[in-house]
């Protein structure tokens, strides 16, 4: 493995093991908890038993004001980037939102992220060198000039601005008053 790959490797290693270490102890209400009157998050949708995630997961225009996204919908946006974009590096597959199972609980929330932290994870250790620096091609659409390098970089900026905000909003939680 390249130099690149590897640096890049242990950045997201880095930022995983401080997210994980942050969702220690984290309470089913924490994760569903919504900070202000407008917010983004998943909701149980009744009619199929399944976790539907807000704003398209991020994906589609936000709206103005842009809602407040809740720890269950950040942990939902980083889970989807990884199997999203990971899908269409390694599988060359397109997903839809009805292709992820979005955890409505904290313990299924940290299984969640693990599955699709380590997806994305193992797949970049099988790119050859030179992928490396090869455009990522159509199925990015405006990005498509774009190398895997540029990708990985925009996932680690992903990941780790969205893993410190699970942080702060766990950090507002407890002084929140009854947030229940």
């Amino acid at each position: 493995m390249n130099r690149t790959a590897d640096a890049l490797l242990k950045a997201h290693d880095l930022v995983w093991a401080r997210l994980l270490a942050r969702l220690e102890g984290m309470t089913d209400p924490e994760y569903l908890w919504e900070p202000a009157p407008i917010t983004w998050t998943l909701r149980h949708d009744g009619t199929t038993g399944r976790w539907l995630i807000d704003g398209e997961g991020g994906g589609g225009p936000a709206p103005d004001p842009v809602p407040i996204p809740t720890i269950a919908w950040r942990i939902g946006h980083i889970g989807l980037t990884f199997l999203d974009f990971g899908n269409r590096l390694f599988a060359d597959h397109l997903i839809t939102l009805d292709d992820a199972t979005f955890a409505g609980t904290a313990t299924e929330a940290a299984d969640f992220l693990t599955t699709h932290y380590r997806y994305w994870r193992e797949g970049l250790t099988t790119l050859d060198d030179s992928r490396w620096w090869k455009p990522i091609g159509p199925k990015f659409n405006a990005f498509a000039e774009n190398t895997t390098t540029d990708l990985v970089l925009h996932v680690l900026d992903e990941f780790t601005h969205h893993g410190a905000e699970i942080g702060v909003l766990r950090d507002l939680y407890p002084h929140w008053g009854n947030p229940a």
